[in-house]
């Protein structure tokens, strides 16, 4: 702007700071820069690569008829136990507990009595969206509402799934293109395994697939896999998630004269055991940094293809330098991680590794 109007022969460098030619200049000039982000958004929001956040929700629902999956709250159910001599109400959202590691909250979805020496199960929802308020069994362990001689855990699991992340959601996108071929390509299986909606319209949680490769007799096999491992349902009940995969792979994909098998992926467990060397400047306790490295060796573990790493012939592996790779990745105040698994991991087809119980002991250097 000043070399415009320099061109023009004003005199814009006896201006003095602070006069009112210099002010309205730089509140133009803030104004056309906003103005840039947003043309640069906008240019970026056309091509799939470059497209994030709303932008990139909006180009994959409006090019490729893809919405994007929200993030949804943990639910399941807790077991009360009222040794007492209270009787207690409460109406939804009155009642909440917490786990007992992350103090995640949960509330009761409907009005529940519970009547002195009663055991009750009451079903509950995070109050927080996300797989981090997913809870394995007999973690949701204490009360925040006082209940006077009334005990409480969580006899299942309770999950929740992280919204999908942009490189989820292009990559869905991409797999999409497949799922319009009436030949049933291998990325229309993947496509709508993981788009797949349960009878209530709500979506699968999804978010890996494998699916076998060219056969004689006309047969493929898929199976599917959730961030937490195991896909729970039933095979011809599609208000389950396996029995909607298995629907929406029947009526969208398989052609004339071939036959699928859809089936969940069998668990594989793999605790992590080994020793953490970090930095005691940090300032966190032994049990803050147990915490973070299960966060990010679950984070990990629910990403990991069904089958593990293929680098060039199956088996697949999870490599013990990547585990390595993760716990020094959680903080750079990590200074080493020296693990008790001696070799790789070798996964089989139909396996996917799963979170189990780590036993990474903490050496604080610098006390």
């Amino acid at each position: 702007m000043y070399r415009l109007l320099a061109a023009m022969k004003l005199p814009v460098t006896s201006w003095q700071d602070g006069g009112a030619a210099k002010a309205i200049i730089s509140v133009v000039a803030a104004i056309f820069a906003g103005f840039t982000e947003i043309i640069a958004l906008a240019i970026r929001a056309n091509f799939l690569d470059t497209a994030e956040g709303i932008w990139l929700t909006l180009l994959a629902y409006y090019v490729y008829g893809v919405t994007r999956i929200e993030a949804t709250f943990a639910s399941g159910e807790v077991r009360l136990v009222n040794t007492g001599g209270g009787i207690f109400e409460f109406e939804p959202g009155e009642f909440i507990c917490k786990h007992s590691v992350t103090g995640k909250q949960y509330t009761n979805v409907a009005f529940f009595k519970l009547e002195a020496g009663q055991t009750l199960p009451v079903a509950i929802r995070a109050l927080e969206a996300g797989s981090r308020s997913s809870a394995t069994p007999g973690q949701i362990t204490e009360l925040v509402t006082t209940m006077r001689g009334v005990t409480c855990t969580n006899p299942a699991p309770v999950v929740g799934r992280d919204g999908e992340t942009d490189p989820e959601l292009r990559e869905r996108c991409r797999d999409s293109l497949g799922a319009l071929s009436p030949n049933g390509p291998e990325a229309a299986y993947i496509y709508w395994a993981k788009s797949a909606r349960r009878a209530d319209g709500s979506a699968v949680n999804v978010n890996r697939v494998w699916v076998s490769k060219a056969s004689s007799v006309g047969h493929v096999t898929v199976y599917v896999a959730s961030p937490n491992g195991a896909v729970p349902g039933t095979i011809g009940d599609d208000s389950t998630d396996l029995g909607a995969v298995d629907k929406a792979i029947r009526t969208k994909v398989i052609p004339v004269g071939v036959t699928c098998t859809v089936a969940s992926a069998a668990p594989r467990p793999l605790p992590v055991t080994g020793t953490a060397w970090v930095e005691a400047a940090a300032n966190m306790s032994d049990v803050q940094w147990k915490l973070m490295f299960d966060q990010q060796i679950d984070s990990y573990l629910s990403a990991v293809p069904i089958g593990g790493h293929v680098l060039t012939s199956p088996p697949g592996h999870i490599y013990r330098n990547t585990i390595i790779g993760v716990v020094e990745g959680a903080s750079k105040f990590v200074i080493k991680f020296d693990p008790v698994l001696p070799t790789d991991t070798a996964l089989t087809e139909g396996e996917v590794p799963v979170a189990a119980v780590n036993t990474i002991a903490v050496q604080q250097v610098g006390i």
